[in-house]
C-alpha cells in the first residue's frame, strides 16, 4: 500500500499548511494524487442565520464568498506543484452542517489512501469541541489519518512506535514497511499486556510482526513490555521518552483516553514532533 492518494481538508489556517507540507513529503505512487477539501458551512442555525443566508444569496454575497474560497484553494495547488509538480492536485468546496461526515464521504469517492489533518490545539479538557475526531474518521472510513501538530512540521521521520498487541492488525507492519521505502526508520514495538492476556499469543504476535519488518530491510527494531495496568496515557509517556517522531494505532483500542474518550493527539502539546497515524 502506498500514499498515492492522499486527502486534505482544508480551512485557510496553520492547519492547512500543516497538513500539505506533509501531504507533500507522502505522496508517492505512479500517479500521485493531493485532494483539497474544503466543507463550508451549509447554512447558518437559527431563524437570524436563515435570514442572513437568504439576503446574502440575493446579494450575490454567495457567488463572490464561493470565488474566493476557489482562489484560495488555486493558490495551495500553485504552492504544491511548486514544491513537487509532478503530484496531480484537485480540490473541491462542499456544503455541510456535518464536517466529519462530509470528509469522510469525500474520502470514500476518491478512494483516498490516507487523510491528514492538521491541527493546531489542543482540547485535552474539552474533547467536544472537536470538530474532526481522527480515530472516529479512521473507524468510519477504514482509511489511515494521520495527525500533525505544528512541532512535527521540519522534523524528518525516524522514531516509530508501534504498539503491538495479540490483536494486532497487519495494516500496521504494511504501512512501515512503506514508510521504509522512503526513511531510514527506528522502529521501537511496545508490547501491550493486559489482564488474561495468551502470552503465547502475545509472543506469536510479536515474532510475526519482526518477522515482516525484517522482509525488506534491517533497520533498527526494538521492543519494550508495556505491562498489565497501563493505559493508553502510558503510550505517550514511552513515546517522550524515546522521542518519538511517529505513533502508529489502532483507530479505537489505542487511541482513546481518559473517562471523557478523548482521543490520544489531544493529550500531544502543539510544539510536539510526535504525529499520531490510526490506521
Amino acid at each position: 500500500m502506498s500514499f498515492n492518494t492522499i486527502l486534505i481538508p482544508v480551512d485557510f489556517t496553520v492547519n492547512t499548511r500543516l497538513a500539505i507540507a506533509k501531504g507533500i513529503q507522502l505522496c508517492e505512487g505512479p500517479n500521485p494524487e493531493i485532494h483539497l477539501f474544503h466543507v463550508q458551512s451549509s447554512i447558518e442555525s437559527g431563524i437570524p442565520g436563515y435570514f442572513r443566508n437568504l439576503v446574502s444569496y440575493f446579494n450575490d454575497e454567495h457567488e463572490q464568498h464561493n470565488f474566493r474560497l476557489q482562489q484560495r484553494l488555486e493558490e495551495c495547488v500553485t504552492y504544491i506543484h511548486k514544491l513537487k509538480n509532478n503530484i496531480n492536485t484537485r480540490y473541491q468546496i462542499s456544503y455541510s452542517t456535518f464536517i466529519e461526515k462530509a470528509i469522510a464521504d469525500r474520502a470514500k469517492d476518491i478512494a483516498a489512501d490516507l487523510i491528514i489533518i492538521g491541527k493546531n490545539s489542543q482540547h485535552s479538557l474539552f474533547p467536544f469541541l472537536n470538530t474532526v475526531v481522527p480515530n472516529r474518521l479512521a473507524k468510519r472510513t477504514g482509511i489511515s489519518v494521520l495527525t500533525v501538530k505544528p512541532g512535527a512540521l521540519f522534523t524528518p521521520l525516524r522514531t516509530v512506535v508501534v504498539p503491538i498487541s495479540s490483536k494486532n492488525p497487519e495494516r500496521k507492519t504494511t504501512v512501515i514497511n512503506e514508510l521504509r521505502k522512503k526513511f531510514n526508520l527506528n522502529i521501537r514495538l511496545l508490547l501491550l499486556v493486559q489482564e488474561g492476556d495468551d502470552r503465547e499469543k502475545l509472543q506469536a504476535s510479536l515474532v510475526n510482526t519482526c518477522c515482516r519488518l525484517q522482509e525488506s530491510s534491517l533497520d533498527t527494531i526494538r521492543y519494550e513490555i508495556l505491562p498489565a495496568g497501563k493505559n493508553n496515557r502510558d503510550i505517550l509517556r514511552y513515546c517522550r521518552q524515546v522521542d518519538a517522531d511517529l505513533l502508529i494505532v489502532h483507530p479505537e483500542t489505542e487511541t482513546k483516553i481518559g473517562w471523557l474518550n478523548k482521543h490520544i493527539s489531544d493529550e500531544i502539546p502543539v510544539n510536539s514532533r510526535t504525529q499520531v497515524l490510526a490506521v
